[in-house]
């Protein structure tokens, strides 16, 4: 109808049409309106007339669409971007004017190709909706110290509000003791204590919590009825407040569709973190390099729905924080990063890329070097229901630099076509794997495909070490994938959890034994793997009731039998 209306006015106002068979011809204003609405209606100019007094009073008081301005920290804003002027003042006049412009529409701030010298950390930019752009050869280079190059967003959260009963696992609703004061489409972050870390008195341990922080996920409020909250996602915890302290805070001030693409960030070796993505929701990261930063080089906090594509980090990562690290998500995707030319020391930290309290996320081609570093390449905290494609992680070289390290309840995690190689010293005992569950209650994880070589202690380890012995990372499983071993003295693979699967696989040595199932290792399942002679044994089974069958040579000391 809009479409007939605009043409009817293009024809009116006409002197002459030119369509159809009467190309070339002039006819009154009444006969085109005719033959442009069809022989069979006849429309008298006076209704046509009214008609188009209606339109033009409807297009005169229609708000006018919102506009999408560019920001050009150059053209703009008199940025030189030479990497010899301090190009600071330019940059966060630009960002102001972006945070005061009203308008919802997508606005740009935009790096022409140059090399911007700033001397200190630049305004976070808090409004939505925005693109910032460095045009595939802009690179932002800070040589401030102690602070951060780029911030995306705030940290702001409402106070605590305990939850009025358990929520278990997979629910999709919660309820809370008082009113938490949200609405559809707010987010709210749920959280909780360590069940192991409840009476514990270590000095130096956060109160309630795990070693590694507390567990918890983002989650984005679809209803809420009284004091009882339903999400658009399963929750991925069973949330308990009489043992754990489960609490919920609703997120004050998130930034939806946030855009920050083909940049590069250099942080000189001195500022502690280059780009922080902060309380950021159906927001992207897409082409971004950062490097040369003491500690974290791409940090995210709060965020859901948060992608992170074809990122590159360099020179970065220390004991107070991992190269990339990613906190507190819900939904979060990463697809394509490269970590590498880690800082070396002088202490052990998580160097590589780590996840925590984050769920239901989806992680793709990811590979972390961390030759020369010291600290583990690959780690997830609290990381629960994701899925991992072709992860990498090699050359850690710190004695308990595991490659793979699922820490502290990290649950029915999928790891598919994983690869550790050469992490962890030479020898044994160290207590280093190249994949390795650890902390505590890291449960129905499995493990498709992967492959683990050359790591210096033990290539695959169900860990029964946490803080107080709890030994509970339970009903993991091993689907296929290669083994090979690196010394004589320790087995390929060393179970201390309960209720592993371990399917299809291959060992190869050295080692003295494929499978080693510690006295812990009570019900496993061990069926049709291969065992290759360069090995001292095949299977070597010390706890209760552990079967197997359809291994290849034999199935050791397993008590044969079918698997439930």
């Amino acid at each position: 109808m809009i479409d007939l209306v605009q043409s009817l006015v293009r024809s009116f106002h006409s002197p002459t049409l030119r369509l159809g068979p009467y190309r070339g011809k002039e006819h009154s204003r009444e006969k085109r309106v005719q033959h442009l609405v069809g022989t069979s209606l006849r429309l008298n100019l006076a209704r046509v007339a009214g008609l188009f007094a209606c339109l033009a009073l409807s297009l005169l008081f229609m708000p006018a669409p919102a506009s999408a301005t560019t920001y050009n920290v150059v053209q703009n804003c008199g940025a030189v971007g030479d990497g010899v002027h301090d190009d600071t003042t330019a940059i966060n006049t630009c960002i102001g004017q972006l945070n005061s412009d009203g308008t919802s529409g997508s606005d740009t701030l935009l790096f022409p190709c140059g090399t911007y010298l700033t001397t200190s950390q630049l305004s976070p930019i808090t409004r939505a909706n925005v693109i910032i752009d460095g045009s595939s050869c802009a690179t932002v280079h800070s040589i401030a110290s102690g602070g951060n190059i780029l911030v995306i967003g705030s940290s702001s959260t409402g106070p605590t509000v305990a939850l009025s009963t358990i929520v278990y696992e997979l629910s999709k609703s919660f309820t809370t003791a008082s009113p938490l004061g949200v609405n559809l489409g707010d987010y709210v972050w749920i959280h909780q204590g360590g069940l192991d870390y409840s009476t514990d008195t270590l000095p130096g341990h956060p109160t309630n919590c795990d070693v590694s922080g507390c567990r918890g996920e983002m989650l984005k409020v679809a209803s809420v009825n009284g004091n009882t909250v339903t999400v658009t996602t399963a929750l991925h915890d069973t949330y308990d407040p009489t043992v754990n302290g489960a609490v919920v805070q609703k997120i004050s001030s998130p930034l939806a569709g946030m855009t920050v693409q083909n940049i590069t960030l250099n942080g000189s070796g001195t500022e502690n973190d280059g780009l922080q993505m902060l309380e950021a929701v159906d927001s992207t990261v897409t082409g971004v390099t950062a490097e040369n930063i003491l500690s974290t080089a791409l940090y995210g906090a709060g965020d859901f729905n948060l992608a992170w594509n074809n990122v590159t980090v360099s020179g970065s990562g220390n004991g107070n924080g991992a190269a990339m690290a990613l906190y507190v998500q819900g939904n979060p995707s990463v697809n394509g990063a490269s970590i590498s030319n880690l800082n070396p020391g002088p202490v052990a930290g998580a160097f590589g890329f780590q996840i925590s309290a984050t769920a239901g996320g989806t992680f793709a081609n990811i590979t972390v070097d961390s030759t020369g570093a010291y600290g583990r390449p690959f780690k997830t905290t609290a990381a629960r229901w994701n899925t991992f494609n072709s992860v990498t992680a090699k050359n850690g070289s710190l004695n308990d630099d595991n490659g793979i390290s699922i820490q502290y309840y990290s649950s029915h995690n999928t790891f598919n076509s994983c690869v550790a190689t050469n992490n962890g010293t030479s020898g044994t005992g160290t207590g280093n794997a190249g994949i390795i569950t650890f902390g505590n209650f890291n449960q129905y994880n499995i493990f498709n495909n992967c492959t683990a070589s050359g790591n210096g202690n033990i290539q695959f380890y169900i860990s029964g070490f946490d803080a107080l012995r709890l030994a509970q990372d339970s009903g993991n499983t091993v689907n296929g994938g290669t083994f090979t071993g690196s010394n004589s003295q320790e087995s390929v693979m060393l179970i201390e959890g309960a209720n592993t699967y371990i399917h299809n696989a291959t060992f190869d040595g050295p080692g003295t034994y494929g499978i080693q199932l510690d006295p812990q290792a009570n019900y496993a399942c061990v069926n049709n793997n291969t065992f290759n002679p360069d090995l001292g044994g095949t299977i070597n089974a010390t706890a209760y009731h552990d079967l197997g069958s359809g291994n290849n040579p034999n199935n050791g000391n397993l008590t044969p039998g079918t698997c439930p």
